[in-house]
């Protein structure tokens, strides 16, 4: 009886402490906590004042319960989207740029059995610094060829111990970590975003869009629009140069076809003139003589 009414204890001061966020800040955004590492999480924490946000962990429940009490109309929007392991950001700052930073954070971390290789893995030849003894049993295992060199184990080769995808297991493990090889690339996933004022939730793909496809997009539509305007004959300070050339061009054509007489046709419309008497002379077999 005790321990039920601690915990119950225990998750009435976390709502309390969720309520107090939800009324000091605008948005959240979730992130995945699943195998987030202690270390990364750290390096997260270091970046609350940089950033403007606060970051705290919590049971789903009791958050959903926090929000029923401040926005009781957005518990259906978040309590679909919570799956999984996750931790809460809480910020009053932009959340896309608090997001993108987030999302570019990474840092490589030793290896544990059960991981998965995120590229292939290398042992590079070279002298490891470790003495020998029974640790040349973990190299055997692993079929990395080693020799003693200046009284430390010598790798004799370039050995490729995991592909990309493989599992690590926990001989190889122990071995990267005595080396100083840390393949494993802990990131911070942001999930999504709310904005509790507005009562919008921002899927990560608008989150954390890819710059380069909407540069790419953009261009196409601009191009399209470019063209498009050209072929209706719309006036805009991109396409008025273009149109202007256009029309001289017509009109040229139109000032030669009429034979109207000006400065800028007279030359052409006596070289027309010539060519058509020349060509007549020559049809009626007139001889220049």
């Amino acid at each position: 009886m005790a321990v039920r009414v601690r915990v119950s204890r225990r998750k009435e001061i976390m709502r309390k402490e969720f309520e107090d966020y939800l009324k000091r800040y605008r948005y959240v955004i979730i992130l995945d906590a699943y195998r987030l590492k202690a270390s990364m999480l750290n390096e997260v924490r270091r970046l609350q004042s940089e950033l403007g946000f606060r970051i705290k962990g919590g049971k789903k429940r009791v958050f959903l319960k926090a929000v029923e009490q401040i926005y009781p109309e957005s518990v259906k929007d978040l309590e679909e989207k919570f799956e999984g392991q996750i931790l809460f950001i809480f910020t009053n700052e932009n959340p896309f740029k608090i997001a993108a930073k987030l999302d570019k954070f990474e840092m490589a971390m030793d290896a544990s059995p059960g991981d998965i290789a995120p590229d292939d893995i290398v042992i590079p030849e070279g002298n490891t610094g470790i003495p020998p003894g029974p640790v040349i049993g973990l190299f055997s295992s692993l079929s990395i060829p080693t020799k003693i060199v200046a009284g430390a184990i010598y790798i004799a080769k370039d050995v490729l111990v995991a592909k990309k995808g493989d599992r690590i297991s926990a001989n190889l493990a122990n071995i990267l970590s005595k080396l100083g090889i840390k393949p494993i690339k802990s990131r911070v996933y942001v999930k999504f975003a709310y904005d509790f004022h507005d009562k919008i939730l921002v899927e990560r793909e608008l989150l954390l869009p890819d710059i380069d496809k909407l540069r790419e997009d953009f261009m196409e539509v601009y191009k399209r629009a470019y063209y498009l305007a050209l072929g209706i004959e719309y006036i805009t300070r991109e396409t008025i140069i273009p149109l202007l050339s256009k029309a001289f061009s017509r009109a040229n054509i139109l000032t030669i076809e009429s034979e109207y007489i000006d400065r800028s046709t007279v030359d052409k419309l006596i070289t027309a003139a010539i060519s058509r008497a020349m060509l007549v002379r020559h049809e009626l077999g007139v001889d220049d003589a």
